[in-house]
């Protein structure tokens, strides 16, 4: 199988100890348990408390007034980022997105396997001008190092590899072809708008998913926002 063009972009490595970690999570029913499981309480608009050795704060881009719904996809993603960088009192030393994934049944993937980011890139960006192109698909290299990551997926039982993003829950028969070309393990709809704002502001990235499941045989997206 062919693999993935190397990343044109990558982010600032991961650093020993940060004092602040942000934990950047895409749906308010996903944020609940994780910051249960982190051990964060809830404050007004996020949830925060003490992990590990840092302050952790756990955040959504929140839920849209007008439609009752998450505020999904990777516009409200990169908006609710930036605003948040920009906002913090205490500079954030590292982000974390955690969430589900629609992962391809054909590359292994099975529900609730867990998929440590190497890279990530908009599947759905399709400029056939060079230059343009590569800003447009924005492949990026995420912070955590190979022996970081082989440690990381040794540790929890995971597999490392390239998640992509789009803005569609479906997926189109060239987009399916780009999972398969690539080896995508995953696909979602905030981690390349996250990285591009993470490289804008030269902090760190990590990325962790878990998996629902697509079968990639035909255009039809996985399950719930992926």
């Amino acid at each position: 199988m062919a693999t993935a063009a190397s990343p044109d972009f990558t982010l600032p490595p991961l650093i020993a100890a940060p004092r602040h970690i942000l934990f950047f999570v895409a749906m308010e029913r996903e944020a609940a348990p994780i910051a249960a499981a982190l051990g964060l309480a809830r404050a007004v608009d996020a949830f925060i408390g003490r992990v590990a050795h840092a302050e952790g704060t756990l955040v959504t881009p929140g839920i849209d007034a007008t439609a009752k719904a998450d505020r999904i996809g990777p516009v409200h993603a990169s908006i609710a980022l930036t605003r948040l960088l920009r906002e913090v009192r205490a500079p954030i030393d590292l982000v974390v997105n955690a969430g589900t994934a629609g992962g391809f049944e054909a590359q292994g993937q099975r529900i609730a396997d867990i998929v440590l980011a190497r890279d990530t890139l908009f599947h759905d960006a399709r400029v056939a001008i060079d230059g343009f192109d590569r800003v447009a698909r924005a492949h990026t290299r995420l912070s955590a190092g190979e022996a970081a990551l082989a440690a990381a997926a040794a540790a929890i039982d995971a597999r490392v590899g390239l998640v992509s993003t789009g803005a569609s829950r479906d997926a189109t028969a060239d987009e399916l072809a780009a999972f398969a070309r690539t080896g995508a393990l995953a696909k979602e709809m905030e981690l390349a708008a996250l990285a591009v704002v993470c490289r804008m502001h030269a902090v760190p990235l990590a990325a962790l998913k878990g998996s629902t499941v697509s079968p990639m045989s035909k255009p039809a997206g996985p399950d719930k926002k992926s």
